[in-house]
């Protein structure tokens, strides 16, 4: 019987897990926190208090895994609109607001995992620690894990062993440990920090609120969303070090040093949590698939490779996109997981590009090249004509690639942006 083993339950971890079903007889899931029934917040996932973003191409992914999950989803209260009806605040001023056709869901991150994982047929080894790799030679054949219960440490046999641990994977360690030289990870820092806070929402309008942060202008931002429950989510972001704080009053004060009027309407709301605080906002990225003595039996998904700042709502997508590139993957030889690595490493260069791209622009010697300048560009335009947001998220959402923001007809209408005085 083939057995494949993944380390990690996150989206990551639930999406290759499906990713392998028809792949391996066993598929079987190691999670060191003890799994919920129900969706709550658990400290392996210690961004999941905070909003977050399931672009568009991540949502059809999802939906081509499990059919009707967007269905399911919003019977059970996740907000459902059009992106163009959002209410984003830039530099220049609102964007414009009309149809764009991009359907936008907005939900808690437990929710969203939990509605996932009860979808997933595989075997779940939770509240276990995996405490390393078991080699034969040059070949991942296994895990060594140590369940909390019994504190007794076994080895999982498995053909192929998938990390999908997320940023606090020890996988460099491991492969260290086991003489495999690894690369030391590409990283840039804008030093952004959040503060998220639930408050009940007593109506069910739609609400989807937003002030964009850009270098280096506007450090302070944020984002205030409906989700299921009646609950409305909101976090507060600061760059550049100007983080948001935990103390009621002065979570208030940044509201209202906002320009999207957040805190006249949080002012007539019930807070239903605490404040929490998240800071670990670094992109940085591995280049695994260079490693040249690669072990066979082994793949490496999500933020153990690339880790993306959370502020773009990209991360969840890039997962979708490594396991709809698993599903398609056919060769697990030792030249097919390095193959995959590479496939992979090529898959998330465009969303490591506007992450990393973006956050780079808070360093103090930063220069910005002709596309920096477009893009500047292109916040003035995103305020005056909807057919500019529309195709500004179609690239944001990763339906386009970023060259269509360039193509000769998104020029044209970029010089007809004009700047206010």
């Amino acid at each position: 019987m083939a057995t494949a083993v993944v380390i990690g339950a996150g989206i990551a971890g639930l999406l290759t897990a499906k990713a392998l079903e028809d792949k391996y007889s066993r598929v079987i899931v190691v999670e060191r926190d003890r799994l919920p029934a129900e969706p709550e917040f658990r400290s392996g996932v210690p961004q999941g208090r905070h909003a977050h973003g399931l672009l568009l191409r991540g949502a059809q992914i999802m939906e081509d895994f499990f059919p009707g999950l967007r269905d399911e989803l919003v019977a059970a209260g996740a907000q459902l609109m059009d992106a163009g009806e959002a209410r984003v605040l830039t530099p220049y001023g609102w964007a414009a607001q009309g149809e764009t056709g991009l359907p936008m869901l907005s939900v808690g991150r437990p929710f969203l995992e939990t509605a996932i994982r009860h979808r997933v047929s595989a075997e779940f080894a939770d509240n276990t620690n995996v405490v390393g790799f078991r080699f034969d030679g040059s070949t991942v054949d296994g895990v060594r894990v140590r369940p909390k219960d019994t504190g007794a440490e076994e080895v999982i046999e498995a053909d192929l062993v998938v990390m999908a641990a997320g940023r606090s994977a020890k996988l460099p360690e491991w492969l260290k440990a086991a003489g495999v030289e690894v690369p030391e990870p590409v990283s840039v820092d804008s030093r952004t920090g959040y503060a998220t806070r639930l408050y009940a929402l007593p109506h069910n309008d739609k609400v989807a609120i937003g002030q964009l942060i850009s270098a280096p202008v506007q450090r302070r931002g944020c984002s205030a969303t409906r989700i299921e429950g009646g609950k409305l989510l909101v976090t507060l972001q600061g760059a550049d070090g100007d983080h948001p704080s935990n103390d009621p009053e002065e979570f208030m004060a940044f509201a209202r040093s906002l320009d999207v009027g957040l805190a006249e309407i949080l002012d007539g709301l019930e807070p239903l949590t605490p404040i929490y605080l998240y800071a670990r906002t670094a992109s940085s990225m591995r280049a695994y698939e260079k490693v040249s003595d690669w072990p066979a039996g082994l793949i490496a998904v999500g933020d153990s490779v690339v880790t993306l700042n959370p502020l773009y709502g990209q991360g969840m997508t890039v997962a979708a996109l490594e396991a709809e590139l698993l599903s398609k993957h056919t060769d697990f030889s030792a030249e097919g997981v390095r193959a995959f690595q590479a496939a992979l490493a090529k898959a998330v260069a465009g969303p490591w590009g506007m992450s990393a791209g973006a956050d780079a622009q808070w360093a103090p010697d930063f220069k910005p090249g002709l596309m920096g300048k477009l893009m500047g560009r292109w916040q003035v335009a995103l305020t005056q004509d909807v057919d500019m947001v529309r195709r500004f998220l179609s690239v944001m959402h990763l339906q386009a690639p970023p060259t269509s923001l360039i193509g000769p007809s998104a020029l044209w209408r970029l010089r007809k942006a004009k700047i206010s005085a």
